[in-house]
């Protein structure tokens, strides 16, 4: 697998390239179902989301970490709770999860919406790893700045995370030089600021317009 570089393609296909028990570290927001071709059907979603933990779980390195940060939904007049079934997948696989926040993604904090909530689940995983906590990284209740990306509309006018945040999270769980994929990577913002903080970088995003469109095509292209 070569590192330090930010892919168009199915994610999927790329992992089976990386060895097993590689990565430091996964960080990831895997996409809404509104952002797939599963259209309302909730049983599909979760085989494509407990897939996507067994690929993690193969390449991470035991004493590494999974981060997955997702927002619940509402779908067919019920919750789908995305974070539960991250949950339970991870625990399923022998992870232990390690730390939980809960990240604002979107101002203001008492925003009223019909169909998404305005915060994520952040889910810490890790079968040996230890976290040497300080700062703001005990906060249990993040609330960050965030903006969209520019050109889209819908479900994939997707929200972009805070560097800061970013930077907090790969500061605690990383060190320089390890190894960093985020297998869905949409604005390409976790691996630029990996790159940024001399992190090997690997980042995939299947739709191509968001890729063009992304930080890591348009700050270092």
């Amino acid at each position: 697998m070569k590192w330090n570089q930010f892919v168009n393609g199915d994610c999927f296909d790329v992992m089976t390239e990386i060895e097993d028990r590689s990565v430091d570290l996964i960080f990831t927001s895997p996409p809404d179902i509104s952002q797939t071709n599963f259209e309302n059907d909730i049983g599909l979603y979760k085989a494509f989301q407990r897939r996507a933990c067994s690929s993690f779980s193969r390449i991470v390195k035991e004493n590494g970490f999974i981060l997955i940060a997702q927002t619940d939904r509402k779908i067919n007049g019920e919750i789908l709770p995305n974070h539960i079934t991250y949950y339970n997948a991870m625990t399923d696989y022998g992870w232990k999860l390690k730390d939980y926040k809960i990240v604002v993604r979107n101002h203001p904090v008492e925003k009223r919406d019909m169909y998404t909530f305005n915060y994520q689940h952040c889910m810490i995983f890790t079968k040996t790893g230890t976290i040497k906590r300080a700062g703001d990284f005990l906060k249990g209740i993040m609330v960050y700045e965030t903006h969209k990306m520019k050109g889209f509309k819908g479900p994939m006018q997707l929200h972009m995370w805070n560097e800061n945040f970013i930077e907090l999270m790969l500061e605690y769980l990383t060190k320089e030089n390890d190894k960093v994929v985020d297998p869905f990577a949409g604005s390409g913002v976790v691996p630029y600021v990996a790159r940024q903080m001399n992190r090997q970088y690997l980042g995939v995003e299947l739709d191509e317009d968001v890729y063009n469109a992304s930080i890591m095509q348009t700050a270092i292209a």
